[in-house]
């Protein structure tokens, strides 16, 4: 299954003159829990059309995500929010978890007014997009998992540096554009294709007081907290993988964990990809998230 599904995403993607009519994307603000939440809105009102919401993940902003819903058809309402603390939202001083950005993924869709959805998680938003469609099984229709972080160990040597504490802090004070787009390059990109695009995205809400010490707290707090090895086999929601084959940031090795304790799911690998498919390989992800979600 994941080699023949390989095969058709690159095939697709090198015809897209046999794809529908591309989604239209309105920049928007959504008040949820008193906070003004910056939305990326193919179809804003469309309550009539099916609905999938994408979740970021660490230091993620829907910038993450705009390559790729250029490339979706209009025939589903694509949506994707900015997390408090980051990209366009709001900056309150306020605590993270797992659990809690969980939950606020139930107040944005409570504020967006759709009864189910197909919920899309990338890295630390595949953590809690797993959190979430435990919690609330009838809200979501099918799960997509790009590059999802959350297994016991599988952030390495980053999780000993998140627990540094005030250096944490001082890491995230001396952050800068260039040292963004150095991490970028070596470990998230696997070629240049979207890279500067990505860059200018975190950068813009990275470098500001607000949105660095946000991340900085989201680091200490959340990363590595509430894995998801004994939530993984209690999800029964169909699921699609979606894995870069080359990602640094978290080895596609990982990819078997997942698979293992998924008891309905399938597996897409992006070939010549880093951790950031939606970003660097948007043709390949876009098709295989519509093959996976338009099935009956």
């Amino acid at each position: 299954m994941r080699c023949r599904r390989a095969f058709l995403v690159l095939v697709l993607a090198l015809l897209p003159g046999l794809r529908g009519t591309a989604a239209a994307i309105v920049s928007r603000s959504l008040v949820v829990d008193g906070i003004s939440i910056h939305v990326l809105d193919t179809a804003p009102g469309r309550v009539d059309l099916p609905t999938a919401i994408l979740v970021h993940g660490w230091a993620g902003c829907t910038t993450d995500f705009e390559p790729l819903l250029e490339r979706l058809g209009d025939d589903r309402r694509w949506v994707a929010f900015d997390f408090p603390g980051c990209g366009e939202s709001d900056k309150p001083d306020m605590h993270y978890s797992i659990s809690g950005m969980a939950e606020f993924v139930e107040r944005f869709r409570e504020a967006l007014g759709v009864e189910t959805m197909d919920l899309v998680g990338h890295s630390l938003g595949g953590q809690i997009a797993a959190h979430y469609a435990v919690r609330y099984p009838g809200r979501v229709r099918r799960l997509v998992l790009i590059d999802p972080d959350g297994m016991a160990g599988e952030e390495g040597c980053v999780l000993g540096l998140a627990r540094l504490g005030p250096l944490v802090d001082l890491a995230f004070d001396l952050n800068s554009r260039c040292l963004i787009r150095s991490v970028m390059r070596k470990k998230v990109f696997h070629g240049r294709s979207g890279l500067e695009d990505a860059v200018d995205g975190k950068a813009a809400f990275l470098l500001t007081p607000g949105g660095n010490r946000a991340v900085s707290r989201i680091t200490r707090e959340a990363v590595g907290t509430e894995p998801v090895d004994d939530v993984l086999p209690l999800l029964r929601q169909d699921t699609l993988v979606i894995w870069g084959v080359e990602d640094r940031v978290l080895p596609i090795r990982w990819a078997d964990g997942w698979m293992r304790r998924l008891s309905r799911a399938e597996y897409c690998p992006i070939p010549e990809c880093g951790h950031m498919p939606s970003a660097e390989k948007p043709a390949e992800t876009a098709i295989a998230l519509e093959e996976f979600l338009q099935r009956p």
